[in-house]
Protein backbone atom coordinates (compact mmCIF):
# COMPACT_ATOMS: atom_id res chain seq x y z
CA UNK A 1 0.00 0.00 0.00
CA UNK A 2 1.37 3.74 -1.21
CA UNK A 3 0.51 6.07 1.92
CA UNK A 4 2.50 8.73 0.16
CA UNK A 5 0.38 9.65 -2.84
CA UNK A 6 3.32 11.55 -4.18
CA UNK A 7 4.50 13.39 -1.33
CA UNK A 8 0.70 15.11 -1.12
CA UNK A 9 -0.20 13.18 2.00
CA UNK A 10 -1.87 10.18 2.67
CA UNK A 11 -4.46 8.89 0.29
CA UNK A 12 -7.00 8.02 2.93
CA UNK A 13 -9.99 7.27 0.32
CA UNK A 14 -7.44 5.52 -1.53
CA UNK A 15 -6.50 3.67 1.62
CA UNK A 16 -10.04 2.86 2.55
CA UNK A 17 -11.20 1.48 -0.99
CA UNK A 18 -7.77 -1.09 -0.50
CA UNK A 19 -9.01 -2.44 2.15
CA UNK A 20 -12.00 -3.16 1.76
CA UNK A 21 -11.26 -4.78 -1.48
CA UNK A 22 -8.66 -6.74 0.47
CA UNK A 23 -11.51 -7.76 3.27
CA UNK A 24 -13.85 -9.25 0.58
CA UNK A 25 -16.10 -5.70 0.36
CA UNK A 26 -17.02 -5.73 -3.39
CA UNK A 27 -17.34 -1.80 -4.04
CA UNK A 28 -19.69 -2.29 -6.67
CA UNK A 29 -22.39 -3.88 -4.64
CA UNK A 30 -22.40 -1.51 -1.69
CA UNK A 31 -26.15 -0.54 -0.97
CA UNK A 32 -27.99 1.19 1.74
CA UNK A 33 -29.78 -1.04 3.59
CA UNK A 34 -33.74 -0.62 3.56
CA UNK A 35 -35.00 1.30 6.64
CA UNK A 36 -36.52 -2.01 8.27
CA UNK A 37 -33.09 -3.22 8.80
CA UNK A 38 -31.16 0.07 9.67
CA UNK A 39 -34.62 0.13 12.70
CA UNK A 40 -34.22 -3.50 13.84
CA UNK A 41 -30.63 -2.68 13.62
CA UNK A 42 -31.04 0.05 16.23
CA UNK A 43 -33.52 -1.34 17.99
CA UNK A 44 -31.69 -4.49 18.53
CA UNK A 45 -28.58 -1.84 19.59
CA UNK A 46 -30.25 -0.61 22.73
CA UNK A 47 -30.91 -3.93 24.09
CA UNK A 48 -29.32 -2.63 27.36
CA UNK A 49 -31.57 0.16 27.72
CA UNK A 50 -34.47 -1.35 27.15
CA UNK A 51 -33.86 -3.76 29.60
CA UNK A 52 -33.11 -1.13 32.33
CA UNK A 53 -36.30 0.73 31.64
CA UNK A 54 -38.21 -2.34 31.34
CA UNK A 55 -36.68 -3.33 35.21
CA UNK A 56 -36.37 -0.22 36.45
CA UNK A 57 -39.35 1.59 35.16
CA UNK A 58 -41.99 -0.99 37.30
CA UNK A 59 -39.63 -0.70 40.20
CA UNK A 60 -39.67 3.70 40.58
CA UNK A 61 -43.03 3.07 40.23
CA UNK A 62 -43.90 0.61 43.12
CA UNK A 63 -41.64 2.84 45.17
CA UNK A 64 -43.14 6.48 44.59
CA UNK A 65 -46.17 4.88 45.22
CA UNK A 66 -45.35 2.84 48.08
CA UNK A 67 -46.61 5.86 50.66
CA UNK A 68 -43.01 5.76 52.42
CA UNK A 69 -41.77 8.90 53.27
CA UNK A 70 -40.22 11.13 50.52
CA UNK A 71 -36.79 11.29 52.50
CA UNK A 72 -36.62 7.75 51.44
CA UNK A 73 -38.37 7.40 48.17
CA UNK A 74 -36.34 10.34 46.21
CA UNK A 75 -32.52 8.60 46.81
CA UNK A 76 -33.90 5.17 45.32
CA UNK A 77 -35.80 6.72 42.02
CA UNK A 78 -32.27 8.89 41.58
CA UNK A 79 -30.34 5.49 41.97
CA UNK A 80 -33.00 3.99 39.88
CA UNK A 81 -32.27 6.61 37.12
CA UNK A 82 -28.56 6.06 37.68
CA UNK A 83 -29.67 2.83 36.08
CA UNK A 84 -31.44 4.05 33.36
CA UNK A 85 -28.44 5.89 32.21
CA UNK A 86 -25.85 3.49 32.52
CA UNK A 87 -28.32 1.42 30.27
CA UNK A 88 -28.52 4.51 27.70
CA UNK A 89 -24.75 4.67 27.89
CA UNK A 90 -24.34 0.88 27.55
CA UNK A 91 -26.29 1.28 24.13
CA UNK A 92 -24.22 4.17 23.09
CA UNK A 93 -21.09 1.81 22.52
CA UNK A 94 -19.46 3.05 25.88
CA UNK A 95 -19.04 6.53 24.60
CA UNK A 96 -15.24 8.15 26.06
CA UNK A 97 -16.06 11.52 27.81
CA UNK A 98 -14.43 13.52 25.08
CA UNK A 99 -17.37 12.12 22.92
CA UNK A 100 -19.68 12.44 25.84
CA UNK A 101 -18.94 15.90 26.38
CA UNK A 102 -19.08 16.89 22.37
CA UNK A 103 -22.47 15.04 22.57
CA UNK A 104 -23.58 16.88 25.32
CA UNK A 105 -22.60 20.19 24.21
CA UNK A 106 -24.14 19.44 20.72
CA UNK A 107 -27.74 18.99 22.49
CA UNK A 108 -27.15 21.63 24.67
CA UNK A 109 -26.83 23.87 21.56
CA UNK A 110 -29.78 22.46 19.90
CA UNK A 111 -32.00 22.42 22.91
CA UNK A 112 -30.72 26.25 23.17
CA UNK A 113 -31.63 27.13 19.24
CA UNK A 114 -34.53 25.66 19.39
CA UNK A 115 -36.01 26.97 22.88
CA UNK A 116 -34.44 30.55 21.09
CA UNK A 117 -36.52 29.93 17.69
CA UNK A 118 -39.69 28.76 20.15
CA UNK A 119 -39.46 31.76 22.58
CA UNK A 120 -39.32 34.06 19.48
CA UNK A 121 -41.85 33.16 17.67
CA UNK A 122 -44.09 32.78 20.44
CA UNK A 123 -43.45 36.44 21.53
CA UNK A 124 -44.03 38.36 18.46
CA UNK A 125 -47.19 39.92 19.63
CA UNK A 126 -45.50 40.94 22.53
CA UNK A 127 -42.63 42.60 20.90
CA UNK A 128 -45.22 44.03 18.58
CA UNK A 129 -46.77 45.80 21.39
CA UNK A 130 -43.93 47.14 23.18
CA UNK A 131 -42.74 48.87 19.92
CA UNK A 132 -46.05 49.97 19.85
CA UNK A 133 -45.77 51.26 23.04
CA UNK A 134 -42.75 52.62 22.71
CA UNK A 135 -43.65 54.67 19.35
CA UNK A 136 -46.65 56.23 21.46
CA UNK A 137 -44.38 57.01 24.26
CA UNK A 138 -41.75 59.00 21.81
CA UNK A 139 -44.49 60.32 20.15
CA UNK A 140 -46.04 62.04 23.32
CA UNK A 141 -42.37 63.09 24.33
CA UNK A 142 -42.03 64.58 21.09
CA UNK A 143 -45.50 66.03 21.37
CA UNK A 144 -44.59 68.05 24.45
CA UNK A 145 -41.71 68.88 23.12
CA UNK A 146 -42.74 70.65 20.40
CA UNK A 147 -46.10 72.67 21.61
CA UNK A 148 -45.14 76.47 21.51
CA UNK A 149 -45.34 78.02 24.45
CA UNK A 150 -47.08 81.61 24.82
CA UNK A 151 -44.94 84.01 26.79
Amino acid sequence: MSTNNNGKGIDWDGELQMLMESSGIKLTELVRPKWTTRARRRILGARAFMATVVITGPLMWVTAESGAPEAAVLPVVVWLTGWIGYGAWISLGRPDWSISAHTARDLGTAGFEAASRFYFAHSRPLRARWRAWRAARDRDRTEVVSVPTIA
